[in-house]
């Protein structure tokens, strides 16, 4: 595993702290640490929401940011106190899933431990639902280990979440309803292409959230099978699903270079 974990171990473009690296220099590098610091550091929206936090159109537009660097800005400026210093709930940055995984998959690489974000379905939040979702694989020196920085489970199982890839071929091939997987008004097909598409792009270390950037699976009706559309997705699925080493991870993804975010997408 060493090719693949030395992989996971260095930041990408999205994951790189930049000028905030410094910060992370007197961090743990134990992952349940680095969880509770990140859930000291932003709130989620539906929390905030919850908490009737008083928080401005530019608080909330905070929700849009993407990259590791651009959250930990987003973060110091609503506290410049150490990271490892819980913030209270009305001075963190308002987020949601996936930025509470790309900021511990990021705190996890730049503290030495291989990491990476996945992009799929929990299946804990909602009876009988697959809502869509963002957590945490790494390395614990044996295999990999799924955690939810969210909500600061470190036990979860294949069964409790499955990865855009594991849910693009449940559906795919017929044992699991496309219809469970979403969340609010937006299930079915739509959600499970988007999450498949992040997933394989997070496996390359490009980690963005949405999919309103992609052209390729904008078709009608959205939450339908779509004949050629999902015949190519099964390619990249099984590409992806079957790579046994980081060039080939590499190689499927360049092969579909209209399902990569653009520059653009990939740090704002």
């Amino acid at each position: 595993m060493s090719e693949t974990t030395d992989f996971y171990r260095q930041p990408g473009p999205t994951s790189d702290l930049g000028r905030h690296r410094g910060l992370a220099l007197d961090l743990p590098a134990e992952a349940k640490t680095l969880s509770t610091i990140v859930r000291g550091l932003l709130v989620h929206n539906f929390a905030a929401k919850a908490r009737g936090l008083p928080l401005s159109a530019e608080r909330m537009s905070h929700m849009q940011t993407v990259g590791a660097e651009a959250i930990l800005g987003n973060v110091i400026s609503l506290n410049p106190n150490p990271l490892r210093l819980k913030r209270p709930a009305e001075r963190r940055m308002v987020g949601f899933c996936y930025h509470f995984a790309l900021l511990h998959c990021a705190l996890l690489r730049a503290t030495g431990t291989p990491a990476r974000a996945r992009c799929g379905f929990a299946g804990y939040f909602e009876a009988g639902r697959w809502i869509d979702h963002w957590v945490v694989e790494y390395w614990d020196g044996d295999s990999w280990r799924l955690t939810d920085p969210q909500i600061g489970r470190s036990d979860l199982t294949r069964d409790d979440f499955q990865d855009g890839l594991t849910a693009w071929n449940q559906c795919r091939g017929g044992a699991s309803m496309p219809a469970l997987y979403g969340n609010g008004e937006l299930w079915g097909w739509d959600e499970l292409r988007g999450s498949l598409i992040n997933d394989v792009a997070a496996l390359n270390k490009v980690e963005v959230s949405g999919w309103y950037w992609c052209d390729r699976i904008k078709v009608d009706p959205l939450d339908q099978p779509h004949g050629e559309l999902d015949a190519s997705l099964d390619i990249l699925s099984r590409l992806a699903t079957t790579a046994e080493s980081v060039e080939t991870i590499k190689e499927c993804f360049d092969l579909y270079p209209g399902l990569q975010p653009p520059a653009d997408a990939v740090a704002r």
